[in-house]
């Protein structure tokens, strides 16, 4: 490796291996950036210097990605919701053997970009992807505020597309067999799964819904709550927005399965104590097996009664309430292959009007 030519007497250049490196003294300090080519890092230690004369830069730390993620992960115990902070942590902890040991201030978007897609060839699906490009983002966008790092990398990864499985959604004759199977089984947690594919809920407002939030007059419920099971137990919470409290009409067969249920209050799907995710995937399972339909999540039931009422032609902005998005923009995105139908309709009806 030999010391290159200085790059406008602004630093050092020099390749290490198949990467470029770019080093400068700020202010008795020695900063350094990489880049693919030579173009690329003089283009960033371009960009140190402008930094550091606009007062932007951080000063040099040798922590590396682990050592800050495990004090991130610290801090965020008092601001995030347990479930949300188990599921920052399993994102984080799956980025380390492709981060942990690089130092935070040489992070770039190139190792962002490596490690996700390393994820995505070890077979991560996309919401864990997603999730694993969220939870890096909010990571490194606070090492910023703190000023250990002078941008975000992870700003210049474009988000993991999204690929939709062929063939992955249920039909219509899936859900009603489903439907069928579940809402005939006398176990009240069986019942609260056909519930969720009437009226999207996901599992933790379902499990946390009690006789108090439904109006029978007005045959409709309000979703005031969830309940969350971690390693540290059950918890107890308030929707994530604004938008999560909402009130959602039920059709005659979600009312019909509330009526065949024992009212002990509070809690309409439970007595003693809330299923565990595990006992309910497995309940799942089951009930999949016995209705001869591919094998999904509970979280699943949410998704179908969406793209049900996408392809059927509800406007997003009411799908967007039902579903307690905090934007349209999210259930655009989400369920964008199911209103796709809805475009293709709309094709069919201006063929029929004026073909």
């Amino acid at each position: 490796m030999g010391r290159g030519k200085r790059a406008g007497h602004e630093g050092n250049v020099r390749q290490r291996g198949r990467t470029w490196e770019a080093s400068v003294s700020l202010g008795g300090r020695r900063f350094y950036v990489y880049g693919r080519t030579r173009a690329e890092a003089v283009e960033r230690l371009r960009e140190l210097v402008e930094r550091h004369r606009l007062g932007q830069l951080a000063p040099p730390t040798r922590m590396t990605f682990a050592e800050w993620a495990e004090r991130y992960l610290e801090g965020c115990r008092q601001r995030l919701r347990p479930n949300t902070l188990d599921s920052y942590r399993d994102a984080l902890r799956a980025l380390l053997p492709h981060l942990g040991r690089v130092r935070l201030q040489r992070l770039t978007p190139l190792h962002v970009q490596a490690a996700l897609s390393a994820l995505a060839e070890a077979g991560r699906g996309r919401r864990f992807l997603a999730l694993a490009y969220g939870a890096l983002h909010s990571c490194l966008e606070q090492a910023v505020r703190l000023g250990l790092l002078g941008s975000n990398p992870r700003r210049r990864v474009a988000r993991p597309p999204y690929r939709r499985r062929e063939g992955s959604d249920w039909s219509m004759a899936d859900m009603r067999r489903f439907l069928a199977v579940a809402a005939s089984d006398p176990r009240p947690t069986a019942r609260m799964l056909a519930f969720m594919l009437l009226t999207g809920l996901r599992p933790g407002e379902a499990i946390g819904l009690k006789w108090a939030d439904l109006d029978w007059e007005g045959a409709t419920l309000t979703v005031r709550r969830s309940l969350s099971y971690t390693s540290g137990g059950w918890h107890e919470a308030g929707p994530k927005t604004r938008t999560g409290e909402r009130a959602i009409a039920l059709p005659a067969s979600a009312l019909a399965i509330l009526q065949g249920l024992e009212r002990r209050l509070p809690w309409v799907f439970w007595h003693e104590r809330p299923p565990l995710p595990s006992k309910l995937s497995a309940l799942m399972g089951e009930l999949c097996e016995r209705a001869g339909v591919p094998r999904r999540p509970a979280h699943y039931l949410r998704h179908a009664h969406a793209s049900l009422l996408a392809a059927s032609g509800l406007e997003v902005k009411t799908l967007q309430r039902r579903l307690g998005h905090s934007q349209a923009a999210v259930t655009l995105d989400i369920y964008s292959h199911a209103l796709s139908e809805m475009d293709r309709r709309a094709a069919e009806m201006v063929d029929r009007a004026l073909g």
